[in-house]
Formats: C-alpha cells, sequence, structure tokens
C-alpha cells in the first residue's frame, strides 16, 4: 500500500458527507475527497475548549485502510467537515 504524505493542515475544511451508524451517533462511512472510507473505529471523542458547547464535535477515527483523522460535526447545521489526517503513530 502507497502512503501519500500530507501536510498538517491538508484537507483542513474540507466538506464530508457522513453516514452514522444505525445504533448510535458516530460515523460508519463517509466520503472525503471523493473517496469512500470505512470507519473501523472512533479512538476519541476531543472537546477541547467547550468546543460542545458551540455545538461542534470532534471525533478522531481510524477508517478500514488504516487511515486516521479528525472529522468535526456541526450539529447547528448538519453538516461534517474534515479538520485533519493524523501521521501513522501520531495523536496530535
Amino acid at each position: 500500500m502507497s502512503r501519500v504524505r500530507m501536510s498538517r493542515g491538508a484537507g483542513a475544511g474540507d466538506p464530508v458527507h457522513v453516514w452514522l451508524r444505525p445504533e448510535g451517533d458516530v460515523p460508519e462511512e463517509f466520503v472525503w475527497r471523493g473517496q469512500r472510507h470505512r470507519v473501523r473505529a472512533v479512538e476519541a471523542e476531543r472537546n477541547p475548549g467547550g468546543l460542545r458547547l458551540k455545538g461542534l464535535r470532534r471525533l478522531r477515527v481510524r477508517t478500514s485502510s488504516g487511515m486516521r483523522c479528525i472529522l468535526v460535526e456541526d450539529a447547528g447545521i448538519g453538516s461534517w467537515r474534515m479538520d485533519r489526517l493524523i501521521a501513522a503513530g501520531g495523536s496530535r
């Protein structure tokens, strides 16, 4: 599998179309930049600075292909966007 090195801000703010898991409110799959990604695990819900109070929710997810990223949901307008990709082995 080839890996593409992306800068920290790569993809930040890009819209993401999300399908939620039937049993909850976390992503099951999403489409980003025309590619469909199946979510293998939601690793963490991160909401620094009270973002949840502002209607934003940040989820760190890992896909079935091994990609790790942070997705942001804006519940106020019902949209999702890519916050950033996480480098292999990183937690930032």
